[in-house]
């Protein structure tokens, strides 16, 4: 009740603002078109507001889930993430039938991956957009957003399978080999085909190298060279690699 409470009195309170527009006297379709336009027009500020405002004044209403699944992207446009991840999260817990289910859990992934960081730095917002992707996949394998959903599964496997070669690449000149195996390995195994994969290739051969593993270390890099499809600076690294091995 105090929660509801805040609300009616900041939805007063905006009310008064000049920047947000009056609903005063208006009926339900007339504040839903209203919301519509603010959220077409790209005033995500007002378009939040007027959605928030439909479900305190229609609590239970049948376009609840829309309500949500609207408030959610709006406050994402305005990298409110929170607020954003707290609405898409509702449509997906309370209307896990509904026709914007999908919808909201792929926003769910597209919100956390667009939170993302340089792969040098905390990557646990994209380790959840992950995540979500694989529930979104598993969840609704018909969606007609199953495309986009698996184009950018690519995109954080990529992002994430860089960030385990960086950090392999750092304890290959650590000397630590142990802990490169294990980074290199997470890289190669756990992502499927990414754009780097020649990258991590060239990485392993480097750690056997070190270890004067040659046999090994020419393996991967032939492997490179023969499965990959390398950038220029790629090949000529690789073969340069390889004549010092054979």
């Amino acid at each position: 009740m105090i929660k509801y409470g805040l609300i009616a009195a900041l939805l007063i309170f905006i009310s008064g603002c000049g920047s947000f527009p009056s609903t005063t006297g208006m009926e339900r379709e007339q504040i839903i078109d209203l919301a519509d336009q603010q959220f077409e027009g790209g005033k995500w500020g007002q378009a939040s507001f007027l959605y928030t405002e439909l479900m305190f004044r229609y609590p239970g209403d049948m376009e609840t889930d829309f309500f949500l699944y609207r408030s959610g992207l709006a406050d994402r446009e305005q990298k409110f993430w929170a607020d954003a991840e707290f609405f898409l999260y509702r449509v997906v817990n309370e209307f896990p039938r509904g026709i914007w289910a999908d919808d909201a859990q792929f926003a769910l992934a597209e919100t956390m991956w667009m939170q993302r960081r340089d792969y040098r730095r905390d990557q646990t917002q994209v380790i959840r957009a992950r995540e979500e992707l694989l529930r979104f996949i598993e969840l609704y394998p018909a969606s007609e957003l199953k495309p986009a959903a698996d184009g950018l599964l690519l995109e954080v496997n990529d992002h994430l399978s860089r960030r385990a070669l960086f950090i392999g690449k750092f304890y290959i000149h650590r000397q630590d080999t142990d802990a490169a195996l294990l980074y290199l390995r997470d890289a190669m195994d756990s992502y499927g085909e990414t754009a780097c994969r020649g990258a991590v290739l060239i990485a392993m051969g480097d750690l056997y190298r070190t270890t004067d593993n040659y046999y090994s270390a020419k393996t991967y890099y032939n492997r490179a060279l023969e499965t990959c499809e390398l950038s220029p600076d790629e090949e000529e690294e690789a073969l340069s690699r390889l004549q010092e091995v054979q």
